[in-house]
């Protein structure tokens, strides 16, 4: 793989995986467009885990202490860790890790049917999927803001998030979109709702990482000359992912988020050009 493509797939698959924009679709109109490397072929196995690791590095450093508290507490509770006198035993906290499995589990499903995505890669499903995952945007965030909190979110509201974004692998669904439209019908506040999306992505891109490593060890071919492309992806993908969750707080705060709707739907006017200039 050429460092100009490691680069792009760092640059925009850290912007689309963590913005409700669609990674899947933004994959499948750049490689279109491009003629660019496949993620699922030879090295790109370990680009596309280079990229995990990237996007999860973005969502640290955005949510450092919310990251490091996810983490202790999540080794705490599977036995890793013991935890210290001085650490302070914050219920709701754990209260949310437990039932942040029910959003969780339903989410693994996505990489269960990763495969049955590529029957829908063609460029006219993909832009009637942007068009899709801009109306749920749209209409979604029209509703007005709801007022639950982590302390009176409830387990019927993580299985939802977790079922809606179980379809993010359909190219023009966005994981993020879906789990924060969900979230705001469901009746959750701006905030939690953005803070709950993001720790989601960190604990599935977690789950995703070793994933995608065993399908590199099985499937991929590794060489010396694929570690420089991986460096490039995961520290173009850092950044941009970073830039991408601060933008979307500043979108977020100015009551803008329909902004990623029309973007969405921009995005399919693309794509569709693209399919009668390639027919």
């Amino acid at each position: 793989m050429k460092i100009w493509e490691a680069i792009l797939y760092g640059l925009f698959g850290g912007v689309s995986e963590l913005l409700p924009i669609s990674y899947s679709g933004h994959y499948a109109l750049l490689r279109s467009a491009f003629n660019l490397t496949p993620l699922n072929d030879g090295g790109g196995y370990y680009v596309r885990l280079a990229l995990c690791i990237g996007v999860i590095l973005a969502i640290n450093i955005a949510f450092r202490s919310e990251a490091r508290t996810l983490g202790r507490e999540v080794m705490i509770l599977v036995g890793i860790k013991k935890r210290r006198r001085r650490d302070r035993y914050d219920r709701m906290r754990v209260r949310s890790i437990v039932i942040g499995l029910f959003a969780l589990l339903p989410m693994l499903l996505s990489l269960i049917f990763a495969s049955l995505a590529d029957h829908f890669s063609g460029l006219i499903y993909v832009a009637l999927l942007f068009i899709l995952n801009g109306i749920i945007l749209f209409f979604c965030f029209r509703t007005n803001e709801g007022g639950k909190s982590e302390r009176s979110v409830l387990l019927s509201d993580m299985f939802w998030i977790g079922l809606g974004r179980a379809f993010w692998v359909l190219p023009g669904l966005s994981s993020t979109g879906i789990s924060l439209s969900v979230g705001r019908m469901r009746g959750l506040n701006n905030a939690y709702n953005t803070r709950l999306t993001y720790m989601l992505t960190l604990a599935f891109e977690c789950v995703a990482f070793f994933y995608h490593l065993i399908r590199a060890l099985l499937y991929g071919s590794f060489a010396f000359a694929i570690l420089l492309p991986m460096l490039f992806t995961v520290l173009f993908a850092a950044v941009a992912g970073y830039f991408a969750i601060q933008y979307y707080r500043y979108l977020m705060q100015q009551n803008k988020i329909n902004f990623f709707a029309y973007y969405s739907w921009e995005a399919a006017v693309v794509v569709l050009i693209l399919a009668l200039i390639n027919a």
